[in-house]
């Protein structure tokens, strides 16, 4: 027996496409699809990955980000045009004194914490000034030295041992937020930070209470369509440097734009978007609803099965919360 020893099945729209027409017969045998009947199965393939996001995502699409700490805000825009939320976590510390208005900051190179890599030169950068604020500017000249040229002196002084943030790219919008921890920053201890709804957020007696945040809320849609924003609360708000938040998230879908473009999804899944897309597209070539309703159920158990090797292998175990009284 010769196996082939390869794993690296892909696949793009176009194939994509054609395969779902030609469970219609949309497509004879060798037959290859017009650009025009394309770009109609684009948009139906587009649509379906959406709704599917809105049912929530296999663990194959969670991803972590950090929030890094703003002063004197409780709310945070979450996406590539949005505050410093990023994928990337970049933590160290200043090696000399930073005058008010200082354009150049010695860090250390030696007690980084690097997830993707050392500082460059464009990357936002937040240092922790001696009254707790965080001065977030960018890097212009001299990214991964000791020796950091800013974008924007500092508004304050800042003594050696502060705290400095650094990330090349923002991260993108989640879908939704399936846990936040906040983290230290010198131990990297970690403690959960609790969901809270908006209207608890909101009804907060004291919104400028400063501390380590204990809760959130986050809404995934903050501006209309396209979506490109989320907004998260947090409270208490952050007080200085001292932590940030981690945060298990679920990424969007990638858009498929062109012909050439793989899928946001794992071989396992490719045969489940193909059923699922000719469901889609059946009404569009007139297909008969009977075979539309058999059609129908075997895209369903395609994609059943396709979930299944996208579940966390994991027990869950429940506890009572036992509320004793005077003569428990």
């Amino acid at each position: 027996m010769a196996l082939s020893g390869s794993y690296d099945i892909s696949t793009t729209r176009t194939i994509i496409c054609q395969a779902a027409m030609r469970k219609l017969g949309a497509l004879a045998e060798g037959q290859t699809a017009t650009s025009a009947s394309i770009e109609i199965v684009v948009e139906a393939l587009n649509f379906m990955i959406k709704a599917w996001a809105a049912e929530g995502m296999p663990v194959f699409y969670l991803d972590e980000a950090y929030l890094y700490p703003m002063e004197n805000v409780n709310t945070f825009t979450l996406g590539t045009a949005g505050d410093h939320f990023s994928q990337e976590l970049g933590i160290t510390k200043l090696t000399d004194n930073a005058a008010s208005a200082a354009t150049t900051i010695t860090v250390s190179t030696s007690t980084a914490i690097d997830v993707q890599g050392t500082s460059a030169n464009s990357d936002n950068i937040g240092i922790e000034m001696d009254d707790g604020t965080i001065h977030w500017t960018t890097i212009s000249s001299g990214g991964g030295t000791a020796t950091l040229v800013i974008a924007a002196g500092t508004d304050d002084a800042a003594t050696s041992n502060n705290r400095v943030f650094y990330y090349t790219s923002k991260g993108p919008r989640p879908v939704e937020i399936e846990g936040v921890w906040r983290v230290n920053a010198a131990s990297q201890d970690q403690i959960e930070v609790n969901p809270a709804s908006l209207t608890d957020m909101i009804g907060q007696s004291n919104l400028t209470t400063e501390g380590p945040p204990i809760e959130y809320n986050y809404q995934a849609f903050l501006n209309a369509s396209p979506p490109t924003l989320g907004r998260l609360r947090v409270w208490p708000r952050f007080e200085n440097g001292d932590e940030y938040l981690r945060v298990l998230f679920q990424l969007p879908f990638d858009d498929i734009d062109a012909a050439a473009n793989s899928l946001s999804f794992p071989q396992e899944w490719y045969e489940a978007v193909v059923y699922g897309l000719a469901v889609r597209i059946a009404p569009e070539y007139k297909v008969p609803l009977q075979e539309r309703m058999l059609l129908k159920e075997e895209a369903q158990a395609m994609k059943e099965r396709a979930q299944m090797s996208a579940r966390e292998n994991a027990s869950i175990t429940f506890q009572p919360n036992f509320m004793w009284g005077n003569n428990g």
